[in-house]
């Protein structure tokens, strides 16, 4: 599938592990040329979106952080924010996954990382023409 569509699209990775970011990127970038923001705190995830949001196509949010929880950066997204954005919480295990769905997630990316998955959850959100 071409993949070229997805040029010039960019993406928030919060995950307090620098090696789950540096693999987030590295995957994304093999889908096409794509931007990525990253951040390892949640307050800085939020504080990205507040200044340049509309340029963010895509959250991929780890859920266990220490300093602010991915749950509370997605209410802040969801109910403060007013944002739409997709937002893909990233799990080692999808327990949760219900719930949060619930409060506003997207989807969810279960740890070990999967690139066929990975991809067809951008597919999903971020479909050809949108």
């Amino acid at each position: 599938m071409d993949l070229d569509y997805l040029n010039g699209k960019t993406f928030l990775v919060v995950d307090d592990d620098s090696f789950n970011i540096q693999l987030i990127k590295t995957m994304l970038e093999k889908f096409a040329d794509v931007k990525v923001v990253s951040t390892d705190s949640g307050s800085e995830a939020l504080t990205v979106l507040k200044v340049c949001g509309e340029y963010i196509d895509m959250v991929l949010l780890d859920l266990r952080m220490p300093e602010m929880e991915g749950e509370e950066v997605l209410a802040a997204i969801r109910n403060e924010m007013q944002s739409d954005i997709p937002v893909l919480i990233i799990s080692v295990n999808g327990l949760e996954e219900q719930e949060l769905r619930q409060k506003g997630a997207d989807d969810f990316i279960l740890k070990p990382f999967d690139l066929d998955d990975l991809k067809h959850k951008i597919l999903k959100y971020l479909p050809k023409g949108k």
